[in-house]
């Protein structure tokens, strides 16, 4: 008596031999969940949206209902202080958009100082006046501050009226002028205090402000526009964001992401390639070691450099996993997170297969924790284009690997609603959408050897081919689609199945416009013994019987679109009724 039984299937480890894989893991593992122990397809993709006129596309994004789409790699992400703005680098300069309105990020200053005149005769205590202004968007953005005047002195009963205002810019909604004033103060010191805010203007000023009346402090003495090549954006806590240049670690002033300060700026020993953050840490992958970046506001960071000679080879492929940041070296993929940096896929990949995936090219995202990361590169004739998407399953204690049907252009998850997007050409699709039908999945377990040849006779599988109300509910309204799309073209004029009905290569021939409608749910397992194919089997939730066949080494394919909850060979139908 004998009985092999597969339950609580796993994904592949590729670096195994076939036999030597954990009794749940799997020689191919495509379009299936496998995070519920059962095999289980995910949902098809649904198309979201298609977007024109422009090619080559490598950076999509969702913003509220909107998709936007560009040819350059681009970090996008929401602003700290209104719901409206969207900030990103990567296409040019720094920029920031709002509605269908697009601004360049930095804020430009007054590069010149002001001419201090002081007229009149005065009398008691002589003062020393400095004046200088910014400028000051619609948006409530403040720019630097013009060079500090030339000294002034004032006595009570003077007159002091200020010109030299420059041009006010455009492009930028500067619409005010803030004006400050030097003076002391118990509590700042000296220091320069604002004294009016006016609408932007070239006019000159008469200051009639009393020595007493003044306001708050300027803010934006020490800030600096962002440099040109920022990159790698990426949103903080506490109102902070974070880029690079070069081998800089930027970061804006909280709230203010306009204002990236020099002097809060960090630098490492080599190049950055990009940015992910969890928690308030900000790991930099670099073409050297990886760097982390820890404090609560960006005047306290405090940087560190990991020892690990693990460059980050591709900043399209570094992934915010929530818990950690994931990213592609020449050895494997690295997971940086409190415990410092580790090849996390030594387990699963050779060196040799991972480089095979080509690092440098990958185009990654996260779902559900998972690292999804579409792979392409020609194989060894240097002819032959091998292409696809692997995902990677780090979060529990054997990690594995899964497979898609697709290979993404570009990938777009949406925090706010959970989902995964990624693109094909320039075609967006909904990953694993709700209301589609399944995916034929396809799944070979591993190759289980006995010591001696066994003889299986029988077949179960165990399935929950009834599904879901969702899964039922989607079915039925593929179906109620087809058949009004069917009916819409019957009430035509032509199906197009007629002669000269459609071009060339549009249908098969003699077939016609008319969809097919989807098939039920089917599961197909095929029983191998010494690589050879005993029988497939179609029918599930009952014994079936199979060829007697005397065999070591033994393995099962499962393609279809039920769920499969467990599967059993025994050598007769009656032992697999015995518990």
């Amino acid at each position: 008596m004998a009985k092999l039984r597969f339950a609580q299937f796993s994904g592949e480890i590729p670096r195994l031999l076939s036999r030597l894989l954990p009794d749940t893991g799997s020689q191919y593992a495509e379009d299936v969940r496998l995070d519920d122990g059962g095999l289980t397809p995910v949902r098809s993709p649904r198309l979201e949206h298609t977007f024109e006129g422009i090619t080559g596309i490598q950076t999509i994004y969702k913003w509220g209902e909107t998709w936007l789409a560009w040819d350059t790699v681009v970090n996008a992400v929401p602003g700290p202080v209104a719901e409206d703005r969207l900030y990103y680098t990567g296409d040019g300069v720094p920029k920031m958009r709002i509605g269908s309105t697009i601004y360049d990020l930095a804020v430009p200053f007054p590069t010149t100082a002001l001419t201090v005149a002081v007229t009149g005769s005065g009398s008691g205590d002589v003062t020393t006046r400095l004046y200088a202004y910014t400028w000051v968007t619609d948006f409530g953005e403040e720019s630097e501050p013009c060079p500090i005047s030339a000294d002034a002195t004032w006595q009570a009963g003077q007159t002091v009226t200020l010109s030299g205002f420059e041009a006010i810019p455009t492009g930028r909604a500067i619409t005010k002028q803030r004006i400050y004033r030097s003076q002391s103060s118990s509590q700042s010191g000296t220091d320069l205090f604002l004294i009016e805010e006016r609408a932007a203007s070239t006019s000159n000023y008469v200051d009639t402000h009393a020595p007493d009346d003044f306001s708050e402090v300027l803010p934006s003495r020490d800030w600096n526009a962002p440099p040109d090549d920022l990159a790698g954006l990426i949103p903080l806590p506490n109102g902070m964001m974070a880029g690079f240049s070069g081998k800089q670690l930027c970061f804006c002033e909280p709230y203010r992401p306009h204002a990236w300060p020099e002097k809060y700026r960090l630098t490492a020993a080599y190049e950055i390639v990009g940015l992910g953050a969890y928690g308030t840490t900000v790991v930099a992958g670099t073409k050297g070691y990886p760097y982390v970046a820890s404090g609560n506001a960006p005047e306290s960071m405090i940087e560190e450099r990991i020892e690990v000679n693990l460059p980050c080879v591709n900043g399209r492929g570094l992934v915010d996993l929530g818990y950690s940041v994931a990213y592609p070296s020449n050895d494997g993929l690295v997971v940086v997170s409190n415990g410092g940096a580790t090849v996390a896929t030594d387990a699963l990949f050779t060196r040799a297969d991972w480089q095979r995936l080509n690092p440098t090219t990958l185009v990654s995202a996260q779902f559900a924790g998972r690292y999804f990361t579409s792979y392409s590169y020609l194989d060894i004739d240097g002819v032959t284009l091998t292409e696809g998407t692997v995902v990677i399953d780090l979060t529990g204690q054997q990690p594995f690997v899964l497979r898609t049907s697709f290979r993404a252009d570009a990938y777009h998850y949406d925090l706010p609603t959970g989902q995964l997007y990624f693109l094909i050409g320039n075609e967006v699709f909904e990953f694993d959408a709700l209301g589609q039908t399944n995916q034929v999945m396809s799944y070979r377990s591993k190759r289980v050897v006995h010591s001696q040849p066994v003889t299986f006779g029988a077949i179960l599988i165990d399935s929950g081919a009834s599904g879901t109300p969702e899964e039922r509910a989607a079915y039925e309204a593929e179906v109620a689609r087809i058949e009004a799309e069917n009916a819409a073209l019957f009430a035509g004029a032509s199906i197009g199945g007629e002669f000269n009905g459609n071009a060339i290569n549009e249908v098969a021939m003699g077939g016609d416009l008319l969809q097919d409608l989807p098939p039920q749910k089917f599961i197909s397992v095929k029983v191998y013994a010494d690589d050879t194919l005993v029988r497939t089997v179609s029918k599930f939730d009952m014994p079936v019987r199979i060829p007697p066949k005397m065999a070591r080494a033994w393995e099962i394919q499962v393609n279809g679109t039920a769920e499969v909850e467990q599967i059993t060979l025994a050598t007769s139908a009656r032992e697999l009724t015995e518990i």
